[in-house]
């Protein structure tokens, strides 16, 4: 039997303080960790191989996190991204989450908690489970959405929706 494959994650972040320690932490918690230095490298390291999940740093030279995370996507990849800053601003979380980061976190951070939003953000884009952006039908207990048809069930009964 083989040993169940362990999810490849790409750390990006310019402390070399925070990627040793963060790195061999995640390894002891069950993933391949490849490390970048600022977002520049990161791209390069998504170009060669794509990891299951992106923890990366906001505050960065050469390409910020959030412009990584625009680059990322706008090459349509849709790999899941996690976000960390010293930035505790509200704007700065909604703007970074608007670009396209899967989810957030403030430094200092416990990384007992980095690791619950890693699983947890996994488990979300967990393989086969399809896009939601390219989903053609979306379920959330007995709702369900049918986006070709444009039509709507709670249950077994259809519901009237207005046009907006």
């Amino acid at each position: 039997m083989n040993a169940p494959e362990r999810p490849g994650i790409l750390l990006v972040d310019d402390d070399a303080a925070i990627t040793d320690a963060l790195a061999a932490f995640l390894a002891r918690s069950g993933f391949d960790v490849r490390v970048a230095a600022d977002g520049r490298a990161g791209l390069a390291e998504v170009e060669r191989e794509l990891p299951d999940l992106i923890v990366c740093d906001v505050l960065m030279p050469h390409v910020d996190g959030r412009e990584f995370v625009r680059r990322v996507r706008a090459q349509q990849l849709w790999l899941p991204i996690i976000l960390l800053t010293q930035v505790g601003e509200s704007w700065e979380r909604s703007a970074a989450l608007d670009e396209g980061a899967d989810d957030y976190l403030n430094k200092p951070f416990d990384p007992h908690e980095l690791i619950s939003r890693i699983r947890a953000v996994l488990r979300r884009t967990a393989q086969g489970a399809g896009s939601l952006r390219t989903a053609q039908r979306l379920r959330a207990d007995d709702l369900v959405l049918d986006r070709t048809a444009r039509r709507v069930w709670r249950g077994d009964a259809e519901l009237t929706l207005t046009p907006k």
